[in-house]
């Protein structure tokens, strides 16, 4: 099997080792991988996971940052995706093996399996993040499996997600952190600088917030670690 990984921003790309090579997990035996980082967003991830599936691979993983949607949840935990629910209602299953073979490799690490919520949009409000909690059950959020999990559907696929929790989901996210997103995945800091000097009250969020992003990047690398030789 040749896994093709989606992940959004370089920064989640470098918790790799490398953009390619081998990918183990215990009941898939060795499989290749090749990744590919497709800049945040669901019409970026799915040109992304589209480009994979063209390459050659056979299955696609969904692998980066996500926002916390259970209350009990820390910045830092892992979270292997069971399902993705979409904005429109529907509810993507993540293939039963890889699920389980990426739960096993990594429940050791404290990661939690549980659906996850696929926005288009980032939920920014600690009541937004409350009522998709509230409503749906979903663990955490991110804006790109979605996209990835219909592309892998409709290539009649395996598609699997691992993400990590950044922002609790108790925290509102400062308007200097997304204006620092890169629409091609990367840092955007004189962007970023510049809403913090229109919004200098965010200053102690934000640095909570980088204080949190450095903190589930190394748990990323970690769990990339034990999967990626």
């Amino acid at each position: 099997m040749r896994i093709g990984i989606v992940i959004a921003l370089d920064a989640e790309a470098r918790t790799l080792a490398h953009r390619d090579g081998d990918f183990f997990v215990h009941s898939v035996a060795r499989c290749r991988y090749q990744t590919l980082v497709s800049g945040p967003g669901p019409r970026r991830a799915d040109a992304a996971a589209r480009q994979l599936l063209a390459a050659g691979c056979d299955a696609l993983l969904s692998f980066g940052l996500a926002g916390g949607l259970a209350p009990a949840l820390r910045a830092g935990a892992l979270i292997v995706a069971t399902t993705v629910h979409t904005t429109n209602g529907e509810s993507l299953n993540c293939d039963h093996s890889l699920h389980d073979a990426l739960f096993s490799s990594l429940k050791a690490s404290g990661a939690l399996s549980a659906p996850l919520y696929g926005a288009d949009l980032p939920i920014v409000t600690h009541a937004d993040k409350r009522a998709l909690y509230e409503t749906l059950g979903v663990a955490a959020v991110d804006m790109e499996s979605a996209a990835i999990g219909r592309a892998a559907g409709e290539a009649s696929c395996p598609f699997a997600v691992l993400r990590c929790v950044v922002d609790p989901a108790h925290f509102t996210l400062p308007r200097a952190a997304l204006a620092g997103m890169g629409e091609d995945g990367g840092n955007r800091p004189l962007a970023s600088a510049a809403a913090l000097l229109m919004h200098p009250f965010e200053l102690p969020d934000l640095i909570r917030l980088a204080l949190w992003y450095g903190g589930a990047l190394r748990a990323l690398r970690g769990a990339g670690t034990l999967l990626c030789g």
